[in-house]
C-alpha cells in the first residue's frame, strides 16, 4: 500500500496493516453481513433439522487501499496476499470465539475454466491463511461451480442477483450432515454469491452454516 519494500514472509508492513480499516464484525452481532443471511432462520421449517445459520462477518470495510490489495490477490497473481489477510484475519478473531465449533473452511468456488485461466482461486488461498491459525481442514470439493458466470464485479445490483442463480452444485451432500460449515469469499457486496451457494446447502440435513468474507463493500 505505501510502496516500501517487506520481507519474504509479510506481504504488508506493519504500518499499513495497522490502517486496514478493521470492522469489528466479530464482536458485533447483527453486523451487516449477518443481516444480509439472518432470513435463513426467519423462514418456516418443515423439520426441525433444517440448515441454520448460525454467525457471520467481515475482517474490513471497503476502501481505496482495500481495493488495490484484494485487486492485486485476484488480478495480478498474488494470490499470497490472500493467504497473508486471510491469517492477519485469524490471528485477530481466534480469541473472540467467531470460529468456535467450525468443522469444514469452505472457500466458494470458481469454474474451472476461469481457474484454469487465473490458475488459483483468491478464497482458498484466504481458507489457507485461515487455517494456518485455526488448523480446520479445507473443503474445495463438496462445493462446485456449474456455471461460468460474468464477473460480478461488473454487474449492477440487480444484475448480480440473477447472475449467479443455480451457479453453484453440491453432488454429494452426505459429506455436509451434522457439520458447521464456513463459506469463505473475497468481498460480500450484496450477497448474491453466498446466498446462491447456501440455496445449494438448504437440502442438507442438520447442517450448520456461517460466514467469513476478508472484505465488505457496504
Amino acid at each position: 500500500m505505501c510502496q516500501r519494500g517487506v520481507d519474504v514472509y509479510n506481504t504488508l508492513c506493519d504500518d499499513c496493516l495497522r490502517k486496514l480499516p478493521r470492522t469489528e464484525h466479530h464482536i458485533l452481532r447483527e453486523n451487516n453481513v449477518e443481516m444480509l443471511f439472518n432470513e435463513i432462520n426467519n423462514h418456516p421449517r418443515k423439520h426441525w433439522d433444517r440448515p441454520r445459520f448460525v454467525r457471520g462477518g467481515a475482517w474490513l470495510h471497503y476502501n481505496d487501499d482495500v481495493v488495490k490489495v484484494i485487486h492485486a490477490a485476484k488480478f495480478r497473481e498474488r494470490p499470497e496476499l490472500a493467504e497473508f489477510l486471510g491469517r492477519q484475519a485469524a490471528l485477530e478473531w481466534q480469541e473472540t470465539g467467531f470460529f468456535d465449533d467450525i468443522d469444514l473452511i469452505v472457500p466458494v468456488p470458481i469454474h474451472p475454466r476461469r481457474l484454469n485461466e487465473r490458475g488459483y482461486n483468491q478464497s482458498e488461498y484466504i481458507c489457507r491463511g485461515l487455517t494456518s491459525v485455526l488448523n480446520l481442514p479445507i473443503d474445495t470439493t463438496t462445493l462446485r461451480r456449474i456455471k461460468n458466470t460474468p464477473k460480478q464485479s461488473q454487474l449492477t445490483d440487480a444484475e448480480r442477483k440473477t447472475n449467479v442463480e443455480r451457479a453453484f452444485q453440491i453432488p454429494e451432500p452426505i459429506c455436509w450432515h451434522k457439520k458447521h460449515i464456513l463459506l469463505v469469499d473475497d468481498v460480500i457486496t450484496t450477497g448474491a454469491t453466498i446466498r446462491n451457494c447456501i440455496k445449494e446447502i438448504t437440502p442438507i440435513r442438520s447442517c450448520r452454516i456461517s460466514v467469513f468474507s476478508l472484505v465488505v463493500a457496504r
